[in-house]
């Protein structure tokens, strides 16, 4: 009963992820609002519940610059003319704002989605950062020792001392709050988990007797790390780079919630939810929780699935 109950959740958490990324390759394609940042103001409908249709003029609501749809599905359409309400029978064309509008009468569906999908961007280039430098000084410090493990440990243990938050502000204080920053920023605060993890699988493999044999036969050392180590530990490298996309999804959000992410006209999941939280005392809950809700399931399906491979790969749990 319990692993049916693991099996299920594990599933839902694939199947949001796989719609997650559905927004990240195509989110243009599946937006009420396919404007650039979803971002089409229309104060005349703020704040509408859930559910809510109006029409507009049918030649305003088309007043779009022609592109390619490969060009629509990277950066969406080029609005000429903002959009008149219309609200008589003829020629009008009317949209339902299935999750509301904000206060600024933006679509808060389209909004998610494209929010959804630079979050995941962010997070993915700052978990491949993270990887990039944990990884080389983990084989550097794991396989060299000596020196080289004191040296690249102390460097660890000096980010590992600093608040997470407090070293992404210094970053952007330095560097600006432009993507750059914001990757490197993310990055710096969990390539160490990494190199700690490489660092103690390469002393334990490097003492194997595939490894003394390669160094017997005189390969040199890039050719040892990169060749013979690096794909013995690719397991838990994956692992823990999972566990650091919902970290680096949690560091994105509370950095834009406290306006030091991505700026706004652009939607992340935190500054959406940074202009959506006052709205609970206002009365409108549904609009005010729900970026809350994708931030948290976004967070929990990545840990599951983290969980789930942790488990799968646990000798000691499989022979039980």
């Amino acid at each position: 009963m319990v692993n049916h109950s693991k099996n299920v959740i594990y599933i839902f958490s694939i199947c949001f992820l796989f719609l997650c990324t559905c927004c990240l390759l195509f989110g243009y394609l599946i937006c009420t609002d396919k404007t650039i940042y979803a971002n089409t103001q229309v104060p005349e409908i703020s704040l509408k519940n859930p559910g809510f249709v109006t029409c507009y003029d049918l030649n305003s609501s088309m007043d779009v610059s022609k592109r390619s749809l490969f060009s629509i599905i990277l950066y969406g359409e080029q609005i000429i003319q903002k959009p008149q309400i219309n609200n008589n029978k003829e020629n009008k064309s009317c949209i339902r704002y299935y999750l509301g509008t904000d206060r600024y009468g933006r679509d808060v569906y389209s909004r998610l989605i494209i929010g959804v999908r630079y979050t995941l961007i962010v997070s993915s280039v700052a978990v491949l950062f993270s990887l990039i430098i944990g990884i080389i000084l983990g084989l550097l410090a794991g396989y060299f020792g000596g020196k080289t493990d004191q040296f690249i440990s102390l460097i660890i243990s000096l980010f590992w001392s600093l608040p997470t938050i407090l070293l992404a502000f210094v970053i952007l204080m330095s560097f600006g709050r432009n993507m750059i920053s914001i990757f490197i920023s993310i990055g710096l605060t969990m390539w160490g988990d990494v190199a700690r993890l490489v660092r103690g699988l390469v002393i334990y493999y490097k003492e194997q007797h595939f490894v003394q044999a390669c160094k017997a036969m005189g390969f040199s050392h890039f050719r040892v790390m990169l060749f013979h180590i690096l794909p013995n530990i690719t397991g838990p490298i994956w692992i823990q780079a999972s566990s650091n996309f919902a970290l680096a999804i949690l560091l994105e959000s509370g950095l834009s919630f406290l306006g030091m992410g991505l700026q706004p006209p652009i939607p992340t999941l935190g500054n959406i939810l940074q202009e959506q939280y006052s709205l609970a005392f206002s009365g409108k809950i549904i609009q005010a929780i729900i970026p809350s809700i994708v931030v948290v399931l976004l967070i929990l399906s990545f840990q599951i699935i983290t969980n789930h491979f942790r488990d799968r790969t646990d000798i000691k749990l499989n022979s039980n």
